[in-house]
């Protein structure tokens, strides 16, 4: 019987289950730790800044060579329930090459705390770190957002934020870059993920970035995984498809060779494609 569009309920799970399908993830886990750990200790980075008082309301800020440089600030995935900003470090190298400060963001992680409160939290480290860039030294007029898989979906969210009520200027956000990321959140209502998100119908028209556009009309590029599963490709051609139709400049750079996972690597990587388009979004 048909679950979600074409999928019964465990087709649907399969297509979100990005482990199930990819040979010794948890070695590529390792090595992410590994060279995230590595990087920490031969580079300059603050870690640990808190913007809240719960221990993962956090982030670390690796600031470039010269004071005044775009800042890229980071939003990892893990299905809203795993994965920490210690596991990434080392996705700043080509942007630290180009002159670009990089932020990686820790929030709080489900079940403890609700969708609506993972979305508040990015949004509170974006606007904590809007407020300390004197402070840290980088440029508040030139900030943008990028995620993986989740963190796509938060990045996405971030980019939707109405900071009319706070001290953040409405065009803070000056791009945005989602790679292998998740724009509407009725599949995972539907899926094994809900189980711990406990996601109910009113959620997912709130916090789905396909509901919610960025606010400012800012450049988008968004990428995923050639070997991703249907519903990750689906979902950015959707997302894609509304942004078009509001005019926004979209920046597809195509499916990237490889599977979810290697979109890590591709955004760490110097020279990469994915790297270099966003280096380039920043850069002009």
């Amino acid at each position: 019987m048909k679950h979600y569009l074409q999928y019964d309920r465990e087709q649907l799970d399969r297509q979100y289950n990005t482990r199930a399908s990819i040979p010794r993830f948890q070695d590529i886990f390792e090595r992410w730790h590994e060279s995230a750990y590595q990087y920490r200790l031969q580079h300059t980075v603050r870690v640990n800044l808190r913007y809240g008082q719960h221990r993962l309301q956090t982030l670390d800020y690796l600031p470039a060579e010269q004071p005044g440089a775009p800042l890229l600030v980071f939003v990892h995935g893990g299905y809203w329930r795993s994965f920490d900003k210690n596991d990434f470090t080392h996705i700043a190298e080509p942007y630290r090459l180009a002159g670009i400060g990089v932020a990686l963001i820790n929030y709080r992680l489900a079940p403890e705390v609700d969708m609506a409160g993972i979305v508040g939290d990015v949004r509170a480290a974006f606007a904590w770190l809007h407020g300390q860039a004197d402070k840290l030294g980088f440029n508040a007029e030139s900030m943008y957002v990028t995620g993986h898989s989740t963190g796509g979906h938060l990045a996405s969210m971030l980019a939707s934020t109405d900071w009319r009520e706070s001290d953040v200027p409405e065009d803070a956000i000056k791009g945005l870059c989602s790679v292998s990321g998740i724009y509407d959140l009725e599949p995972i209502r539907r899926s094994y993920l809900n189980e711990a998100l406990k996601l109910n119908e009113q959620q997912v028209a709130q916090l789905s970035p396909l509901h919610h556009l960025p606010r400012m009309q800012i450049p988008v590029l968004l990428t995923a995984g050639r070997d991703d599963s249907t519903e990750f490709q689906r979902q950015l051609a959707a997302y894609a498809r509304r942004l078009q139709a509001e005019g926004f400049p979209i920046r597809p750079i195509g499916l990237a060779n490889g599977h979810h996972l290697d979109m890590i690597d591709q955004l760490a990587q110097v020279g990469s494609a994915q790297s270099q388009a966003l280096i380039t979004l920043i850069m002009g």
